[in-house]
């Protein structure tokens, strides 16, 4: 095999080896205990991405349950009745369209305000969900909400537990970096003092 055919691999291998030389417990004497600080901190931030995802995915697990058990105790109080529209749909500030509607629940009839649909008219039926106490509530939500929450607290947790891992990670960086600046300036300071001649 060619040197060249070869170099790609090789290249494709250098960040890797310079993360193996760049090793906290590298016997290298030319890294400095600053270094090998970073190096420990990148560790430190690697694993607890790393932890953070089953943890992420048990507080979503959580968020899902609970969310999956309070949507089936709101539906479980709800009723549907078939309901007229009595008069003519109207349209809201919000361009949304509501008519009077009537229906008759457990014997008793009644009226109320409702939504309904783009095309509707005068006579038309729909269905209408009525809360505990009679009135008018929204539908029945689909178990695909229940499965949205527990996946967006999932992934916030993830994404916080990087964002403030990569801060953190960051901010200790950019003091390590002062450190070293503030070391070499010492440094370039002593280099350029002058040198005082020995009396004879």
């Amino acid at each position: 095999m060619s040197q060249d055919s070869a170099f790609p691999i090789r290249a494709a291998w250098s960040p890797v080896r310079r993360l193996w030389w760049l090793r906290p417990w590298s016997p290298n004497p030319l890294l400095r205990p600053s270094d090998r600080i970073e190096a420990v901190l990148r560790l430190v931030v690697a694993l607890a991405v790393v932890v953070a995802i089953p943890i992420a995915g048990a507080w979503g697990t959580a968020a899902y349950t609970e969310a999956a058990a309070r949507i089936r105790a709101e539906d479980a109080a709800k009723s549907a009745v078939s309901a007229v529209i009595t008069d003519k749909p109207e349209r809201t500030p919000s361009h949304l369209p509501e008519a009077r509607v009537q229906w008759t629940h457990e014997g008793r009839p009644d009226t109320a305000t409702v939504r309904v649909p783009n095309h509707a008219a005068p006579g038309d039926h729909l269905t209408v969900w009525l809360g505990p106490d009679g009135t008018p509530t929204a539908a029945p939500r689909r178990s695909a909400a229940a499965a949205l929450t527990g996946i967006g607290v999932g992934v916030m947790v993830f994404n916080g537990t990087w964002i403030v891992a990569y801060l953190l990670m960051q901010g200790a960086v950019w003091l390590l970096e002062q450190r070293h600046g503030v070391g070499w300036d010492r440094q370039w300071r002593q280099f350029n003092s002058p040198i005082k001649e020995d009396p004879q």
